[in-house]
């Protein structure tokens, strides 16, 4: 989990948590896709295109974070620096912590060859000797 600073408030994102993941992804692809149509507006004028994008950054925000996130942050305004500038904050703590996702399961899914290793390793002893059962400790048979 971390926490964000963003326009002077601070938001919590815990990406280790499936719904919030869900959530975030979601989103992400509805910015992707909006931002996408919004390239296709070509009649728009510069101030409405600033609008749109706020406006989708804005969505993105209230999705993830909750309603009123981002009249918070934001404060009415359509400022295109400053939505981009905290989409970007929030983008690249996800890398973040997508990676440590990545590094925690891959951490303890070993693969096939490692796994037959492991077993290689317990069966024959650290070094390799052949471990003999207790009991039996010389070899000799003793009947």
């Amino acid at each position: 989990m971390s926490m964000l600073k963003i326009c002077g408030q601070e938001l919590e994102l815990d990406l280790f948590d499936a719904d919030t993941m869900e959530v975030y992804e979601k989103s992400m692809d509805e910015v992707v896709k909006r931002a996408e149509e919004s390239k296709k507006h070509t009649e728009l004028s510069n101030a409405d295109g600033i609008r749109e994008m706020c406006g989708i950054v804005k969505n993105f925000f209230d999705e993830v974070f909750g309603d009123g996130t981002a009249e918070k942050l934001f404060k009415g305004k359509n400022n295109l620096a400053i939505c981009m500038d905290a989409f970007g904050i929030v983008s690249s703590e996800a890398g973040k912590m997508k990676g440590q996702v990545n590094a925690i399961t891959n951490k303890y899914n070993m693969n096939r060859a490692q796994r037959r290793q492991e077993g290689k390793k317990n069966k024959h002893g650290k070094n390799g000797a052949v471990v003999t059962p207790i009991g039996n400790a010389s070899g000799r048979d003793n009947s």
